[in-house]
């Protein structure tokens, strides 16, 4: 039997790297985004509160691979870009899902990005 798991991934703008736990995949896309929030809370801390967030951004991609919330440095936005990502994949009994990190700290533009993503991912999988 397949079954949908989900993935949270970040990209470093500056050092233009994704950041992933290894082997984190999470049966409900909310586990997945309370992962993606705790990994944008560590590139907040690591860079002092310089990322400027765009919470009011579009979202970009399928639901296989959604880009969710995009942010720069410093605000400039001729830099390359830090995001946050879900992927979604089929499980084949091989991946085993985890528990996610929660983050410390969830703002009211953290809570509408999660209730749009909620809702866009139960529109396409409806």
């Amino acid at each position: 039997m397949l079954v949908k798991l989900y993935q949270a991934k970040a990209g470093d703008g500056s050092k233009k790297k994704g950041l992933r736990r290894t082997q984190s995949y999470f049966m409900t896309p909310e586990d997945a985004l309370s992962e993606a929030f705790a990994l944008k809370e560590k590139m907040d801390s690591k860079y002092a509160n310089e990322i400027e967030w765009d919470y009011q951004g579009p979202f970009t991609g399928t639901s296989e691979k959604m880009k969710i919330l995009k942010g720069y440095l410093k605000g400039n936005k001729q830099s390359s870009p830090f995001y946050l990502e879900i992927l979604s994949v089929e499980n084949v009994d091989k991946i085993k899902p985890v528990s996610p990190i929660k983050p410390k700290r969830f703002t009211k533009d953290d809570q509408k990005v999660q209730t749009k993503v909620m809702q866009k991912l139960k529109v396409k999988n409806a």
